[in-house]
């Protein structure tokens, strides 16, 4: 009798906690859609200039990645290395344990790394540079 008791409390105190944690996930999500549709408000009424240099960016990132010379580590590219280099040599550098951009050392911290058997914490990241 006394197992069947501690079965139902059992039971019981998983299916609060089951509750409790499905609860706050559930209400993470709107506040997550919420986040978002605010920063693609922002991204959608940035200054034409910001939006011109902006795809000036991107046509020199595809320019240098058809040349051979965009090789970022992260599943998508930085636009650091466009913005200082012209090219990124990052997806390289990761490769052999060598310095990254710090775009490209945030994506890893975010899960966006791309190289196999690599983990953020292996990524080395250059200093800061008054450019």
């Amino acid at each position: 009798m006394k197992t069947n008791r501690k079965r139902w409390m059992v039971g019981l105190i998983g299916l609060v906690v089951t509750g409790a944690l499905g609860w706050n996930i559930a209400r993470a999500f709107p506040q997550m859609e919420q986040q978002m549709e605010m920063m693609k408000q922002k991204m959608m009424n940035r200054p034409k200039a910001m939006q011109a240099a902006d795809k000036a960016v991107q046509e020199q990132k595809k320019k240098a990645i058809s040349a051979g010379k965009y090789a970022c580590c992260l599943k998508t590219s930085c636009d650091s290395c466009a913005l200082k280099m012209g090219e990124c040599p990052c997806g390289m550098n990761a490769a052999k344990d060598m310095l990254v951009c710090n775009e490209c050392k945030g994506g890893w911290h975010a899960g966006n790394g791309a190289i196999p058997g690599k983990t953020a914490d292996q990524i080395k990241t250059m200093p800061r540079m008054g450019m």
